[in-house]
């Protein structure tokens, strides 16, 4: 079967899909802003809605975009362009790659967080813990009978956006949008420490940790601002939550997939072309479906199994030993660069065509597999032996 390598051109028209979603979804979000809310019935007699306007906010809304946007891109372009050189040696174009889905992800998140919490708040409209202030009640008003309840047909404020603020409290904008930045970061930063990968190391849960706790203390300070209820914030951080979980797995793998060390996914099968099997594949360095699927190494001793065709046919190279050099190979393919291990070579021993044993020469024993595979669902190699 011919192997496939994504042409630039098509690469960057499947993608340029994601980058129109997002400005789309910007659009909807800046028109969904200008609506007013629905001003949902009130209670002048009810002591949660009675609390002053708190001025200045403790974290104003530009603090909130800086802190929740613009640092965690900042950290994931630094982290793309210059950590990844150091710990892998990569080329530019690896790292551009790596860098693309980092913000495509980021993005991702923080403009479904938006729009979605943007039309909750106009859909719902419910008062904020300061709408009595910010309504600004006539002389002598009184709730309605025979439901005790009044509109904002009593309030005398005449700033309107004012008045329409004060009934946009669930869910809570700050806290949606902390999340979906800083807990993608958090997420991010887990899949490239290799957070899961059994050792153990207090310090990587540490770092990644620290993104969320200024998620949490950004939602917090809506609560100690008056500007939300308590299930505002609640709602709010579990949106922000999901969306970033949702956008990071869009681009990278599962953390507990701590053999990929947290590098995004490979170009999309859709935006290739069939080329011949001795050219090279993505422009990401990676292996294609179809060159993963002709070799399968099973957990713990490592057995090949039996494909349908003969694997690595026909690659032009006079005594080319195909089983010798396939993990190396693939370690090239997948990253395109050379990794500590990769003097590391794979030889078979015995004989049966379906139960040949893929051991590495090492002098130390250490995991046949090393860094940088991925589990094999995705990969030809899993990540660990018995």
């Amino acid at each position: 079967m011919a192997r496939r390598r994504a042409s630039h051109t098509r690469i960057l028209l499947s993608y340029a899909f994601d980058y129109v979603t997002l400005v789309t979804l910007i659009a909807i979000w800046g028109y969904m802003s200008t609506l007013p809310p629905n001003f949902s019935r009130f209670a002048l007699t009810d002591i949660t809605l009675q609390y002053p306007i708190a001025n200045p906010e403790t974290v104003s809304y530009a603090l909130a975009c800086i802190l929740s946007i613009v640092v965690p891109a900042g950290i994931i372009t630094f982290w793309s362009l210059v950590i990844d050189f150091f710990r892998y040696r990569s080329t530019l174009r690896s790292r551009l790659w790596e860098l693309n889905c980092g913000i495509l992800g980021l993005a991702l998140s923080i403009t479904m967080t938006i729009v979605i919490t943007t039309t909750l708040k106009a859909i719902v409209g419910r008062p904020r813990p300061d709408a009595i202030d910010r309504c600004q009640p006539a002389a002598g008003s009184t709730d309605g009978y025979p439901f005790g309840l009044s509109t904002v047909d009593v309030c005398t404020q005449t700033n309107r956006s004012v008045l329409e603020e004060g009934w946009r409290s669930w869910p809570s904008g700050h806290s949606s949008t902390a999340f979906a930045g800083l807990f993608y970061l958090s997420l991010y930063w887990a899949g490239k420490l290799s957070l899961y990968d059994n050792k153990g190391e207090v310090w990587k849960t540490v770092l990644v940790m620290f993104p969320t706790l200024g998620a949490g203390a950004i939602a917090t300070s809506r609560l100690l601002d008056h500007r939300h209820h308590g299930t505002d914030v609640l709602f709010g951080s579990l949106l922000g939550v999901g969306t970033a979980w949702m956008a990071y797995r869009l681009y990278f793998p599962s953390l507990q997939d701590t053999a990929r060390e947290g590098r995004a996914w490979s170009i999309r099968s859709w935006g290739e072309t069939k080329v011949s099997p001795e050219v090279s594949d993505g422009i990401d360095g990676s292996m294609s479906r179809e060159d993963e699927s002709r070799v399968d190494v099973e957990i713990g001793d490592f057995r090949r199994r039996p494909t349908s065709s003969q694997p690595y046919a026909n690659r032009g190279a006079a005594g080319y030993i195909p089983e010798e050099y396939a993990l190396d190979e693939f370690r090239e393919q997948e990253w395109g660069a050379n990794l500590s291990s990769s003097n590391s070579r794979v030889k078979i021993s015995g004989s049966s065509s379906n139960g040949s044993r893929l051991l590495r020469e090492d002098d130390d024993n250490e995991n046949v597999v090393d860094k940088g595979l991925g589990n094999a669902s995705e990969n030809p190699f899993r990540s660990s032996i018995e």
